[in-house]
């Protein structure tokens, strides 16, 4: 057999092996990937019960007075709404948006609200001003900006 065929034969198998071999878990962080990739909007503020998109999830795509079954029981919030006007969102304390209130912007996703990184920033002298959002959500608005 010649070198050149040899040659050939041993590139054609390295190209084979590299196209079939499986890729880690390891190679996918050390490529710098650290969160899951972006959705496309679907105009849905989504929260479930448990961080990290665990228990149930309750979603809606206007203003709630009450969050129902979900009200008081969150601990993640994603806002998917569609960007322009009224793209972000108030959450309230309280039913009908009473009491001090938080923003998430669009786009935006607390994944775990049990860190006590998330409270309610907004509303100084209200009921829960400098709470924890984390399982005291009541109520929401979608408002055109945070802040």
């Amino acid at each position: 057999m010649s070198l050149k065929r040899v040659l050939t034969l041993a590139a054609s198998a390295a190209a084979v092996a590299t196209l079939f071999s499986p890729v880690s878990g390891a190679s996918a962080l050390e490529s710098g990937a650290q969160s899951p990739a972006r959705v496309a909007a679907d105009g849905y503020l989504h929260v479930y019960t448990q961080p990290y998109g665990g228990g149930r999830e309750c979603k809606w795509v206007g203003n709630s007075d009450n969050w129902g079954s979900c009200r008081n029981l969150t601990s993640d919030i994603w806002n998917n709404g569609y960007a322009g006007g009224l793209d972000s969102v108030n959450l309230y304390t309280a039913p009908n948006a009473g009491g001090a209130w938080a923003c998430i912007g669009q786009g935006d996703r607390w994944y775990d609200t049990t860190t006590g990184e998330y409270y309610f920033s907004f509303g100084a002298g209200l009921e829960q001003y400098g709470a924890s959002v984390n399982n005291n959500i009541s109520s929401h608005r979608w408002v055109d900006y945070c802040g």
